[in-house]
């Protein structure tokens, strides 16, 4: 796996690297700038790029690794993006979910680069395609904290088991051809399917929706009734 990181602390950059590099990570050059980041992933075509969300270089700090990804993603939509926040908001993750296309995506928190398999893997399923979020972020930003007898019913209790299955790879990351490839159905099955889905889920058409991703907000849906699921 080849990788571009892009972080402005230059301690905490070093020993990024070289844990990445000590894992068998090939990291084909660093930056601190959307300029530099840019510019390493014409000239090396990585598979994945890792960005700090706050980069203090650049004028508008505070989300500057996102608008990085997001200028990335339009130019290059092949590569995948692994965002490091320390204080994401809910809005931070929408926008990164609702990147196009919708696959190969990730947040972790930055907190998490005391464990480097817990960021290796999660370089991985992105450079896989796959959709990675932090199980603290989908916690903390995305889920309500209820008293017991507040929960909310589960919103996916009107799926079929088969239905559920389908929603699930959606929320990794799969397209709709990986989705029947691996479930051994037509693409035709799992897009009525899908539609199904979403009319449950009640996000309505495409046109009713034209402003979201409706595969974004189901992806959302789902991670939140796991994870309150979990609890």
């Amino acid at each position: 796996m080849k990788a571009v990181v892009v972080e402005d602390d230059p301690m905490l950059r070093t020993t990024f690297i070289a844990a990445l590099t000590g894992l068998g990570v090939e990291v084909a050059g660093s930056a601190e700038t959307a300029d530099d980041a840019v510019a390493l992933v014409d000239e090396h075509a990585p598979d994945v790029v890792t960005l700090d969300l706050r980069l203090v270089k650049e004028a508008q700090p505070a989300d500057a690794g996102l608008r990085i990804a997001e200028r990335v993603r339009a130019l290059y939509p092949e590569v995948a993006l692994l965002v490091l926040a320390t204080d994401p908001t809910v809005e931070h993750v929408k926008r990164l979910m609702g990147l196009e296309p919708p696959r190969a995506v990730g947040l972790m928190a930055k907190g998490s680069l005391g464990d480097m398999e817990l960021i290796t893997d999660a370089m991985s399923r992105v450079a896989k395609g796959q959709v990675v979020i932090d199980p603290g972020w989908v916690r903390d930003l995305l889920v309500p904290q209820p008293r017991p007898a507040d929960r909310a019913p589960d919103p996916l209790e009107g799926l079929t088991p088969r239905e559920r299955q389908i929603l699930s790879l959606v929320a990794r990351g799969l397209t709709n051809l990986a989705i029947a490839q691996r479930l051994s159905c037509t693409l035709g099955n799992v897009e009525r399917n899908l539609s199904t889905i979403f009319g449950k889920l009640g996000l309505g058409s495409e046109n009713e929706q034209r402003h979201l991703n409706r595969r974004v907000v189901a992806t959302l849906v789902y991670l939140r009734a796991e994870n309150q699921r979990d609890r």
